[in-house]
């Protein structure tokens, strides 16, 4: 079954290719989730027509990416306070819910799952470098700092 994409699409193609899928893949997966519409001559010309107006709505957003990004940059590091023991192990753990609550704070808001932990949750005090991306083609580190908390 031939279809268009309406959005990239991991290992499938961009917006607006013709691709050939399985028929019970896209009636149960792409069309459910508007991922994909069948490539009818009526949705083709209907896309084309669309294709502008979603190419803008994506440039929209890697803007809206950017901008954040640069407000990330200028804050040059976070210092989150945490209990811990005597060898540095902290109780618990630094997850990506407490980045994004401390950037909050700050005045940023960013959603959880645009932090990435490259080595997991942080379990001990330091210093780490954290990923924040909020765009797939857009990234940049933020410098966190886990420090013991004041008694």
């Amino acid at each position: 079954m031939k279809v268009i994409l309406l959005i990239s699409f991991k290992k499938l193609g961009n917006i607006g290719d013709v691709i050939q899928v399985k028929p019970g893949y896209a009636r149960n997966f792409l069309f459910p989730k508007d991922i994909a519409i069948p490539a009818i001559k009526k949705n083709i010309e209907y896309f084309e027509n669309r294709k502008k107006i979603l190419k803008e709505k994506l440039l929209n957003k890697l803007k809206k990416a950017h901008t954040r990004i640069k407000l990330i940059k200028k804050i040059k590091k976070i210092v989150i306070f945490s209990k811990s023991g005597s060898t540095g192990k902290l109780f618990g753990s630094i997850n990506s819910r407490d980045i994004s609550r401390k950037l909050y704070e700050l005045g940023i808001k960013v959603k959880k799952s645009e932090i990435k932990l490259k080595n997991g949750l942080i379990r001990s005090l330091g210093e780490y470098k954290v990923l924040f991306q909020p765009h797939k083609d857009v990234s940049t580190n933020i410098n966190v700092i886990v420090s013991s908390q004041e008694k």
